[in-house]
């Protein structure tokens, strides 16, 4: 019944998503259809992931889908996300009127055991690894049960990877790392909500009951950050960006989710804002993380992800040997993981 289930998603994600997506299953399946693709890479589980996974399945107080969430949790909690991926899509202007942004393979989706070993070091990791790992942990935990299967959806522009969970009762799309709002790698380290799960179909009710549970007592958004707004924002803008800056600083947030956060909170503020990247010196390989720039009452702002900061900058006097900008005009080796 699995290939069935997986028919009928497909036609649901086609009917609840705009765009052009592809399922994709572990290897060794034999369903044939134009919108399956076969991952080239074995599904694996990191060593404490595929621990919880195996003491989820002795206990017997949880339901499959708390434990999926359970799931979902350590992996928002244990991971961040490795924005150094995005730094070397490549842009495509072959078409002006459709301007299209190129994921590269090596990166994460088609890797070897170095590359695994390397990943080993840190936790940083892609869409297509989240997806990879989330996918078979399920599974793993349906223990064999038939009505139910985890696979990967994906853009066919190979740009963002998420986990579909469908079958008889019900079926969804789970997006930890939503690179278009602040994701929940980053709303979980915070404490709110869980807001990547976009359930298309739930006959019995249990899967929505079980978001709703873990839901029930966190906060959409960070009290400090409310109060912030209301204290600061009518007040004096750039002292309410500060104010957010500091708040975020003492819940110790990675580079991507501070970043993620503050673009959000200027962008509510209808500010245009300008990304770029920041060699971040000092570390093991060669990285780089996304910057915002913006220009508020004619002066220009720098919030730095690597040090946390907002600051008063001459953009022109940034130093072009660490700050990058537009850098998928050009092309960056890189293979290390």
């Amino acid at each position: 019944m699995k290939d069935e289930y997986i028919k009928k998603f497909y036609n649901e994600i086609c009917n609840s998503l705009d765009g052009n997506y592809k399922i994709i299953l572990e290897p060794k399946r034999n369903l044939k259809e134009d919108w399956i693709e076969y991952d080239q890479v074995k599904w694996d589980l990191e060593e404490e992931l595929q621990t919880l996974v195996n003491k989820l399945l002795q206990d017997k107080t949880l339901t499959f889908e708390e434990k999926i969430i359970e799931v979902y949790k350590f992996i928002c909690l244990k991971y961040i996300y490795d924005d150094n991926v995005l730094f070397f899509f490549r842009k495509d202007t072959s078409d002006i009127e459709n301007i299209k942004y190129i994921a590269v393979d090596w990166y994460g989706r088609i890797v070897d055991d170095s590359w695994k070993e390397n990943r080993k070091k840190h936790n940083r990791r892609i869409c297509y690894e989240f997806a990879r790992y989330y996918a078979k942990a399920i599974n793993e935990l349906l223990d064999g049960n038939e009505n139910l299967e985890a696979c990967m959806i994906g853009d066919k522009e190979n740009t963002h990877y998420v986990v579909g969970l469908t079958g008889k009762e019900y079926s969804a799309i789970l997006d930890l790392d939503d690179f278009n709002k602040i994701k929940d790698l980053t709303r979980l380290k915070l404490g709110l909500t869980i807001k990547g799960i976009n359930i298309l179909r739930d006959e019995t009710g249990k899967l929505q009951a079980a978001v709703d549970n873990f839901n029930k007592d966190r906060l959409n958004d960070l009290l400090e950050v409310e109060k912030a707004k209301n204290d600061l924002k009518s007040k004096s803008i750039i002292k309410y960006f500060s104010k957010i800056v500091e708040i975020l600083n003492s819940y110790n947030i990675d580079s991507q989710g501070f970043m993620e956060y503050m673009r959000s909170i200027v962008e509510a503020e209808e500010i245009e804002i300008e990304k770029v990247w920041k060699e971040v010196k000092g570390g093991p390989e060669k990285r780089y993380v996304r910057c915002l720039i913006f220009e508020f009452e004619a002066k220009m702002y720098l919030i730095d992800s690597v040090e946390q900061t907002l600051s008063q900058i001459n953009k022109e006097s940034l130093d072009k040997n660490i700050f990058i900008f537009n850098p998928e005009e050009n092309e960056y080796a890189y293979y290390g993981g």
